[in-house]
């Protein structure tokens, strides 16, 4: 087995409302890092974190249950946690041992309670948190609604680093604010991702939101600020360490991923 040294090993906390997609989220992330050879899946009983047979069963999250992954050369060890109310100390527990936390934001029905609880505990212990709208693909999926949700509940100022291309049924990928690229997915649930150029129709739009992100990060910093003052941007090599150290000191005004 792999030995990993302290400084290469992360502990990270998938939390939120329950049926926000947690599970399916981390069984998608193994798959994707290679860490197991097939996609699990919810409805079918399939993912690693699920393997009890009673949540197999109710087809959720019935204890924090870890699983680990490798990317770029770090371990990542995953907290796949409950977000029942009945079983919100399993995902306190997980907050506490962990160094971050993604709380997960269904997107039909935007920030929860047990969204809200999830998120003032890792507040309470100073976690850095991004916040992942999932489920896009579904009947009445709304990205926009979903953020003014975290927005007027969570963190009013938090900005999109990815926007959907296309919604519900129409949702085919992702595009990446940072390196503002387009990221559309193979429809065969083989994983694969195509990377190429934003869609006419949203340009306007991917180009209005890197702007707030790029405002974001700015603000988080004052050697940025003035940066930002002087050009009126920032370098993509200063955007990208900028949102990673605010990220990582705690300045949830730019955390959200879409």
């Amino acid at each position: 087995m792999k030995v990993f040294d302290a400084a290469s090993i992360r502990n990270v906390a998938l939390v939120g409302h329950s049926g926000a997609g947690k599970t399916q989220l981390a069984s998608s992330l193994l798959f994707t890092a290679g860490a197991v050879p097939r996609l699990g899946k919810v409805d079918d009983g399939t993912t690693v974190t699920d393997y009890d047979d009673e949540a197999i069963a109710r087809k959720h999250t019935l204890s924090a249950t870890p699983a680990w992954l490798e990317w770029n050369k770090v371990k990542i060890n995953l907290i796949d946690s409950p977000g029942m109310g009945n079983f919100l100390s399993d995902a306190n527990a997980a907050l506490r041992a962990s160094d971050a936390a993604i709380v997960v934001v269904d997107a039909v029905s935007g920030v929860q309670v047990s969204t809200e609880k999830v998120w003032e505990a890792a507040a309470e212990l100073n976690l850095p948190r991004l916040l992942v709208c999932n489920r896009l693909d579904r009947e009445r999926a709304s990205l926009d609604r979903a953020l003014e949700s975290m927005r007027s509940t969570l963190a009013r100022p938090c900005v999109p680093v990815q926007l959907p291309i296309g919604e519900e049924r129409g949702f085919t990928g992702v595009i990446d604010l940072v390196a503002m690229k387009a990221i559309t997915f193979a429809t065969d649930e083989s994983g694969k991702a195509t990377d190429g150029a934003i869609p006419a129709a949203q340009q306007a739009e991917a180009a209005a939101a890197r702007d707030s992100l790029i405002e974001m990060v700015a603000e988080a910093d004052d050697a940025l600020m003035e940066k930002f003052f002087d050009s009126g941007t920032l370098t993509q090599e200063e955007l990208i360490a900028g949102l990673a150290r605010s990220v990582r000191a705690g300045e949830y005004k730019n955390n959200l991923y879409g």
